[in-house]
């Protein structure tokens, strides 16, 4: 009975701590966007915790290996249940050691369990501070239907619509957590997983302003995080999108495009997402530079 008492406490901390290492090596196959998102939500490389999974599996073994040789020594039942107690202690204490880790890396499948499908030919990402619309843009150009608020950090992960282009293929649009004016160093997770997205999974970024009276942010913090984010997009396409042009005058909307201009080089195309003002010329943009990109990889 002592020795199946320790059969079963190994057996079952040996199946997890396996189970454990297979799911680590998995997530090291996968899109460096997934590892680094691993890193930042954990603050540790995979590799690390799997070199930490795979001492614990060979300290686990050891203890048992010991603890059944000293059950073989016993004399009497007293001294078999002393020592079966000792060996059980030790395998979960080898256990509990990791345990901190387990529960972090649970808590980041489950995250990565509400990811978005982003399996397409082209990747657009929609970026921008907080409330500037682009969960409403992304409804208004695809039938995705992602929640809007009337308050800051809605989206807290990344929403994907699509756009089938035929005969070439899918784009997919990710609707992205707002970005905040602050140092990289100062970034939260949900910031993180624009700046991942863009990194890694974008072939294209929409960029939109927010030049209206009452916006929380002000014209310097926008050009501010386009120039960050642009930093790590490299040298992909980028389209500039000046939004609610609605709530603001025919002067003004002029006086915007030629600032926005001005700053970044690129020409803003004046939308309104609510109301779907130059949507359409939004998703011409796309489908050419998505059509551009096709046939430039098959030369």
């Amino acid at each position: 009975l002592m020795k199946r008492k320790l059969n079963y406490t190994y057996t079952s901390i040996h199946a997890e701590l396996t189970r454990i290492l297979r799911v680590l090596g998995e997530l090291k196959s996968r899109r460096a966007f997934y590892i680094e998102l691993y890193r930042v939500f954990t603050r540790e490389d995979i590799g690390v915790f799997e070199n930490v999974i795979k001492k614990s599996i060979k300290q686990l073994r050891a203890v048992y290996r010991d603890a059944l040789s000293e059950i073989y020594k016993c004399e009497n039942e007293t001294h078999t249940a002393h020592v079966m107690r000792i060996g059980v202690a030790r395998m979960l204490s080898v256990y509990k050691r990791v345990n901190k880790r387990v529960l972090k890396l649970r808590e980041f499948l489950s995250e990565l369990a509400k990811m978005p499908d982003i399996r397409g030919d082209y990747v657009v990402v929609i970026a921008g501070l907080p409330q500037v619309g682009k969960s409403t843009l992304l409804s208004k150009l695809t039938s995705a239907r992602p929640e809007i608020g009337v308050y800051p950090f809605t989206t807290k992960r990344l929403i994907a619509g699509h756009i089938d282009v035929e005969h070439y293929g899918k784009i997919v649009l990710l609707d992205s957590p707002g970005v905040l004016d602050s140092p990289i160093e100062e970034k939260n997770l949900v910031e993180y997983k624009t700046i991942l997205a863009l990194k890694h999974l974008a072939d294209h970024m929409i960029y939109i302003f927010d030049f209206t009276e009452n916006f929380y942010y002000t014209p310097r913090e926008q050009f501010n995080v386009f120039f960050s984010l642009r930093s790590i997009l490299g040298d992909k396409p980028i389209t500039v999108v000046l939004n609610k042009i609605d709530q603001l005058t025919r002067e003004q909307i002029s006086s915007v495009v030629k600032l926005v201009h001005e700053v970044t080089g690129l020409e803003p195309i004046p939308i309104s997402a609510l109301s779907g003002v130059n949507l359409d010329v939004i998703k011409r943009v796309l489908v050419e530079c998505f059509m551009k990109k096709t046939r430039h990889s098959l030369l």
